[in-house]
């Protein structure tokens, strides 16, 4: 009897989607991207048909140099000349004053020229009293101690030491005559300016023990001292705002702390704008106490002046 073979069924399965089915919805993602690309294409396309060649000359710039394109005298031309931009409200390239600089907000034009004309009168100031140590003969003498230079705050003149002729005998905040002299030609002409003056002493590093006296209280002494001689020489009353005491915490430039020119006096005549600023500072404190003028201020060292 034959033996009986098993039957083999072979099954068929067939796929569904097709080539679909293998891409799922990826194609959606790329044609969305697609339209993206164009839609961004067209605007800029539009955008560029619609400006000028100032502003093109502006973005240009813009892409080549960064913000620093515009601080060139070709670029300041370019933002001059396109005002507020190309669409109905816009701003134009021009950034807000002080936005994203970190930096004060670019005065108003009358501001300006207030400011120019103050520098003017501080000049004028400057040039009047070099010429007086330059032509009277009492004052040629102390000429070279003399210095005067515009910083952040204003006008600093400084009468410094040197070896053969001092403004104080050592140890002493008596004024000796020819400081007075030099003092007096300076008040006169600062008198006629409208602003606040700021008066500091300054000493060397030398130092010697005298009882508990140091170089805080002889540079206050000191500064309080040509105080006292301007005021009564030349300055407005209360045009003095501030009178300080340094001692040796601040040497010329280029220097030794033990120099003697490093024993001077410092006169600082405020710009309207450092007073602004000041007075608003001092707003924003609460103030604890005033020290008086003939005090000194931070008496809280270990050296005194040789």
């Amino acid at each position: 009897m034959a033996e009986q073979q098993t039957e083999i069924k072979i099954k068929f399965i067939k796929k569904k989607g097709g080539h679909a089915a293998a891409h799922g919805g990826a194609w959606k993602v790329a044609y969305a991207d697609l339209v993206t690309a164009l839609m961004a294409f067209f605007l800029l396309m539009w955008l560029l048909n619609s400006t000028n060649s100032n502003t093109k000359a502006g973005l240009s710039g813009y892409f080549q140099e960064g913000m620093a394109f515009f601080q060139t005298d070709k670029g300041k031309a370019i933002l001059e000349a396109h005002g507020k931009g190309i669409l109905p409200g816009g701003r134009g390239m021009a950034p807000t004053p002080g936005e994203g600089q970190g930096g004060p907000e670019k005065p108003p034009p009358d501001d300006e020229a207030a400011q120019a004309k103050e520098r003017e009168a501080l000049e004028s100031t400057a040039k009047a009293i070099e010429q007086a140590f330059s032509t009277e003969q009492l004052l040629q003498a102390f000429k070279d101690q003399i210095s005067m230079d515009f910083t952040d705050e204003g006008l600093r003149i400084q009468i410094q030491d040197k070896a053969a002729q001092v403004l104080f005998d050592s140890g002493s905040a008596q004024v000796k005559p020819y400081t007075m002299a030099i003092l007096k030609e300076i008040a006169q002409e600062l008198g006629k300016l409208p602003n606040r003056v700021v008066i500091g002493g300054h000493s060397d590093s030398y130092g010697y023990n005298v009882g508990a006296r140091s170089n805080w209280e002889l540079s206050a002494e000191r500064a309080n001292a040509a105080r006292r001689v301007l005021e009564s020489s030349g300055l407005q009353k209360g045009q003095v705002q501030r009178v300080t005491g340094y001692a040796d915490t601040i040497s010329l430039e280029g220097k030794e702390p033990k120099d003697p020119q490093n024993r001077r006096i410092s006169i600082v005549v405020l710009s309207s704008a450092t007073q602004k600023q000041e007075e608003q500072h001092q707003k924003s404190k609460p103030t604890a106490g005033k020290a008086g003028k003939d005090g000194p201020e931070g008496a809280n060292g270990k050296k005194s002046e040789k």
